[in-house]
């Protein structure tokens, strides 16, 4: 007769690993493929002035005269992230919250900030990948 404890153990090495799926997986930092200098004006690439364009890094979101502060990133899905930003202006610092969807291709960005889309901005040509 087998005893309890090796039923159990022979029970799980048989059972398939399978890991828990997670809708959602919190980062550390903006990934890498949304990166870059956006505008929704393609005239506007590379001119910081225009005021129709951004640049993302890895920790923040640089707009002609105000910025974000990334506090937190999560990851949505394959092609969506959400942030927890501190946005800074000339009247001072504001917690937002902004989702950001790329295409399959990586060259559109829609950049939500509550109901729809906000703005939907194409990559810039990567010269200068900061847009400087």
């Amino acid at each position: 007769m087998m005893k309890p404890v090796y039923v159990i153990a022979a029970l799980m090495l048989a059972a398939p690993f399978a890991a828990p799926a997670i809708a959602e997986t919190a980062l550390k930092t903006i990934p890498t493929e949304y990166q870059g200098e956006w505008s929704s004006v393609p005239e506007a690439c590379g001119n910081r002035e225009s005021g129709e364009r951004f640049v993302i890094d890895e920790t923040s979101i640089s707009y002609f005269e105000e910025g974000d502060s990334v506090v937190e990133v999560t990851r949505i899905d394959p092609n969506s992230i959400h942030l927890v930003v501190d946005y800074e202006d000339y009247d001072g610092i504001e917690r937002l919250y902004r989702t950001l969807i790329l295409s399959d291709d990586r060259q559109t960005l829609s950049f939500y900030y509550g109901d729809g889309p906000e703005n939907v901005s194409r990559r810039c040509p990567q010269g200068d990948p900061h847009g400087e």
